[in-house]
C-alpha cells in the first residue's frame, strides 16, 4: 500500500494533534501542587557561657537551657574565685540540665576586682541570685544550686532558708560539715570531694543526710585537690543524673 507524502504528513499531524490533546487534558485535570511544608527546627544558641547583665549589680555568666531557657541551675565559686572557669567546664552538661547561672562573688578580693568571696549574709545573695534570673527572664523556685568551697557554705544556708527555691544541692569542698539539721527539707544532695582534699567532711555530711532519711550520695574525684574540677563533665553529669533520679518528689 502506498501513502502520499501528504498523506502521510496528514497522519502525523493528526498523531501529534492527538497526543498534544491528551496532554493538554491531563495538564487540565491536574490539581495545582501544594507547597511543601517544612517543619522549622528551633535553633540552639551557641554551647557557650554568656555574660549577662544584672541591673545594680556585676554581671553573671549564663549558659542556656534547652532552647534558650534561663537557667534552672545556680553555681556559687569558692573563697576569691572566679565563677565563669567553673561553668564553662560544663556547658553541654549544664544545657542538658537545664543551663546555670555563675554568679560571682559581691567582695573584691584585690584592687583589680577580677577574683571575689561572698558576703555570708543569706540574705543578700539570695536576694542576688533571684535578680540575676530575671534578668534573664527565669525564676527562683525548685533550683539546683552548686557550691564549690565557700561556694558550699552558702548554697547550704540559702537551702536551709528557702528549701523550696533551693530543693537540690550539688556540695563540693565545703569547709564545714554539711548538716543535715539545715538540710532537712531539701529534696536531695550530692556530696563532692577531691581524693587528696579533707574527703571526711563530704563523706560524714553524706552519711549524716542518709541517717535523716534525705537522699544523699558521696562522690570523689580522683587525684583532685581543693578547687580543683577534673573532668567537669562527667562529675558533674552523673551528680546531676543521680538527683534527677533520686531526689524526693517536688511538693
Amino acid at each position: 500500500m502506498k501513502f502520499s507524502v501528504l498523506a502521510l504528513a496528514g497522519l502525523g499531524v493528526a498523531m501529534l494533534t492527538t497526543a498534544c490533546s491528551k496532554e493538554d487534558r491531563a495538564l487540565a485535570e491536574e490539581r495545582p501542587a501544594q507547597p511543601a511544608r517544612v517543619e522549622r527546627q528551633p535553633v540552639e544558641p551557641p554551647l557557650t557561657a554568656t555574660e549577662v547583665p544584672v541591673p545594680g549589680d556585676l554581671p553573671a555568666f549564663v549558659v542556656t537551657g534547652p532552647l534558650g531557657a534561663c537557667p534552672r541551675m545556680v553555681f556559687l565559686h569558692g573563697m576569691c574565685g572566679h565563677g565563669l572557669g567553673y561553668v564553662q567546664a560544663f556547658t553541654r552538661t549544664a544545657r542538658e540540665h537545664g543551663g546555670v547561672l555563675g554568679l560571682q562573688g559581691d567582695v573584691p578580693c584585690g584592687a583589680d576586682r577580677v577574683f571575689s568571696k561572698y558576703s555570708p549574709d543569706a540574705e543578700e545573695q539570695d536576694g542576688r541570685i533571684r535578680s540575676a534570673l530575671a534578668a534573664c527572664g527565669g525564676e527562683a523556685e525548685d533550683l539546683v544550686i552548686i557550691g564549690y568551697s565557700q561556694g558550699a557554705y552558702i548554697a547550704e544556708r540559702l537551702a536551709e532558708r528557702w528549701p523550696e527555691r533551693y530543693s537540690r544541692l550539688v556540695l563540693l569542698g565545703a569547709p564545714t560539715t554539711p548538716s543535715a539539721a539545715r538540710l532537712r527539707d531539701i529534696r536531695g544532695a550530692v556530696m563532692i570531694s577531691g581524693e587528696l582534699d579533707a574527703t571526711y567532711r563530704m563523706k560524714e555530711g553524706a552519711s549524716g543526710l542518709l541517717a535523716a532519711k534525705i537522699p544523699a550520695v558521696y562522690r570523689e574525684m580522683p587525684g583532685a585537690h581543693h578547687g580543683a574540677l577534673p573532668d567537669a563533665e562527667r562529675v558533674m553529669d552523673e551528680a546531676l543524673d543521680w538527683l534527677d533520679e533520686n531526689a524526693r518528689p517536688r511538693l
